[in-house]
């Protein structure tokens, strides 16, 4: 089935919300220190993407060495920017909160944008400034700045996996973006979406498989269960969405509807992290509304 702008754009907004549950399972499996829980969420991942990818064809040797051989570049940044992307969000939840760390993971957009910019990779509309913009205003209300903790561990951590997310978005939209200019000469077996999801968990599991192995060995029943829903929900399933709306994205348009995820980590938060503030909530609306204005008015 064809990937519409429109499947992209729900894709995004379910990719989102799944990827805002992650707070739960931090709070679940808080006994754990942060480095075992990115490996278990590596782990589990590439444990559900590997039968998946074996299902569709999508493991033979002709296809990954096509995807190698045109990529090889990006999969690299890939592999050493997705963990990092991981362990900075992870840090910022355990120290402030799942929805002050949405809110500095997408800041994001703003190196986004530069990226896009500099290097003139796709055009980007009037409105997609409009609504970077507002959504940045609505994460600068979230962080409170003025009260003099701009310099805090959470607030430091955040903005890394923001900038760190940058990359990494604007990694993957090279990757498709360059798929699309060579469509004529690239094998057409196998799930292309699945399998960038796949390499990205196989190396989240292996940069943070020292730390984890051991807690891995100890898992209790329950605690295998959350952790293999941690591999499930917001890793393999929400990454293979958020590929599949980054592959019709255009000038940042879909990728802003990734911020549902705010809204998702704002839930969670009022059960999780009772301290909730009213700047949280101000903030969060200039959020949801740069999503109202993309679903609206882009073409």
């Amino acid at each position: 089935m064809k990937n519409t702008p429109k499947i992209s754009k729900i894709s995004m907004l379910i990719s989102g919300i799944s990827m805002g549950t992650v707070g739960i399972f931090i709070v679940l499996l808080n006994k754990y220190s942060i480095y075992s829980i990115v490996f278990f969420r590596g782990l589990f991942g590439t444990l559900f993407l590997t039968i998946v990818m074996i299902l569709t064809k999508s493991i033979s040797i002709s296809f990954l060495y096509h995807s190698f051989k045109f990529h090889w570049k990006y999969l690299i940044i890939i592999a050493i920017i997705n963990p990092l992307v991981i362990l900075f969000y992870f840090l910022t939840i355990q120290l402030s909160g799942s929805a002050f760390a949405a809110f500095l993971l997408y800041t994001s957009g703003i190196y986004l944008l530069l990226f896009i910019t500099l290097t003139r990779e796709e055009k980007i509309s009037k409105l997609n400034y409009i609504c970077f913009l507002l959504a940045i205003i609505g994460i600068f209300i979230i962080t409170e700045f003025w009260n003099g903790n701009f310099l805090s561990y959470g607030l430091i951590f955040g903005l890394l996996s923001g900038f760190s997310l940058g990359i990494l978005i604007f990694s993957k939209k090279r990757i498709y973006n360059n798929r699309k200019r060579i469509h004529s000469t690239i094998i057409k077996d196998g799930n292309f979406d699945i399998f960038l999801t796949w390499f990205s968990t196989i190396f989240l599991a292996i940069f943070f498989f020292p730390f984890g192995i051991i807690d891995l060995i100890t898992l209790n029943l329950f605690d295998l269960i959350i952790s293999a829903l941690l591999g499930f929900i917001p890793t393999a399933m929400a990454f293979t969405l958020y590929n599949i709306g980054v592959k019709n994205d255009s000038g940042g348009n879909i990728v802003i509807l990734s911020y549902s995820e705010i809204i998702a980590s704002i839930i969670i938060n009022l059960f999780f992290f009772p301290s909730l503030s009213l700047f949280t909530i101000i903030g969060g609306s200039f959020v949801i509304l740069a999503n109202l204005l993309i679903l609206k008015y882009d073409k």
